[in-house]
């Protein structure tokens, strides 16, 4: 079947260029599944920055490739080993932007009231659901978080269905801010705005600070501030990726106040479980997907889709986001024309 189909993805030949290509999909193999997808959802932290520097923090450049992680859609075809799934079925996967993929594994069937569009946000999700894990957020710790893109915005919704309070988030973006309401922010603030910032969140808190600081910026220069915001013994969650280097004050801000600094990323989240570690990525995912199932009441997704685009005019899409991406959040490429 895959053969006849005419695919079409994004591809990239060089920094700050994306278009939109016919390709050959192969063939599906015995455990593998072929998807036709509605949506796929654009990253805007390291999709963004693959975009304009032409490659991930660390990597070398790796012309043409494709670009994006978060995808749902229609099952087409399933190899004869495949089980979980059957043609007909709706899946969120961990794929490019394009309008079919051959998946042989991180492929989720999507429950009958959580529309396809939602669920293409599923890997975006798990990032944030991998933060809070990290965290170890409990009933009644006082929460920040520092950044409001996507991760922000579902590690905000995330904390507090964990019982964060308060819940407090930062960001210089307004749109964002009331976005994060959304989400169940409790106490919202603009630095820009805050005459002392640290003092006004350490106010909020029963201790000097908050329990846990998620930062989800992955701005190397914030952290200066962000290590200034736990309380005494609290934590800080690097769950944005800090693409550079971090210069503060360790002895002052870390090592005599006893903060931790724990890492959060994602990618590292296990696919098997493990005696003392039960939550793989797929326990994960599928959770959040039935956190998904009731709306507004659990994981609200709607809120944050701002955008929904043609793939044709990706280059549009991209420059936008990379160069001026006011009142931008969640960015879907609709594949269903």
């Amino acid at each position: 079947m895959s053969t006849k189909i005419n695919a079409r993805r994004l591809i990239s030949r060089r920094p700050r260029h994306v278009k939109l290509e016919s390709f050959d999909l192969g063939p599906v193999p015995d455990d593998g599944i072929l998807v036709q997808n509605e949506y796929t959802a654009v990253s805007v932290g390291t999709e963004l920055y693959s975009f304009v520097h032409g490659h991930e923090w660390g990597r070398p450049e790796n012309f043409p490739c494709g670009t994006g992680y978060c995808s749902a859609g229609k099952v087409l075809e399933a190899g004869k080993d495949v089980s979980s799934v059957q043609p007909g079925d709706r899946v969120a996967c961990q794929g490019n932007h394009a309008s079919h993929e051959v998946r042989c594994s991180l492929y989720h069937r999507i429950p009958d009231n959580v529309s396809t569009r939602h669920a293409a946000f599923l890997v975006m999700a798990a990032i944030s659901m991998h933060g809070i894990r990290r965290a170890r957020v409990e009933l009644g710790h006082s929460v920040a978080i520092l950044g409001l893109g996507l991760v922000g915005q579902f590690a905000t919704g995330l904390a507090r269905l964990a019982g964060a309070s308060p819940l407090i988030v930062i960001d210089r973006d307004r749109f964002r801010l009331e976005k994060a309401k959304q989400m169940g922010a409790e106490f919202c603030f603009n630095p820009d705005e805050e005459n002392d910032l640290v003092k006004a969140v350490h106010g909020l808190c029963p201790e000097d600070g908050v329990n846990i600081l998620i930062e989800a910026t992955g701005i190397p220069s914030l952290y200066p501030l962000a290590v200034k915001l736990p309380c005494t013994a609290g934590r800080l969650i690097a769950l944005g990726s800090p693409r550079g280097t971090v210069e503060m004050s360790f002895f002052e801000q870390v090592h005599l106040r006893e903060v931790d600094v724990i890492g959060a990323f994602h990618p590292i989240t296990p696919e098997d479980s493990h005696l003392y570690y039960p939550w793989t990525k797929y326990r994960d995912r599928k959770f959040l997907l039935e956190l998904m199932t009731n709306g507004d009441r659990s994981l609200p997704v709607e809120p944050l889709i701002t955008h929904v685009a043609q793939p044709e005019t990706c280059q549009e899409i991209y420059n936008m986001l990379a160069d001026d991406p006011s009142e931008a959040l969640g960015v879907l490429f609709d594949w269903t024309a």
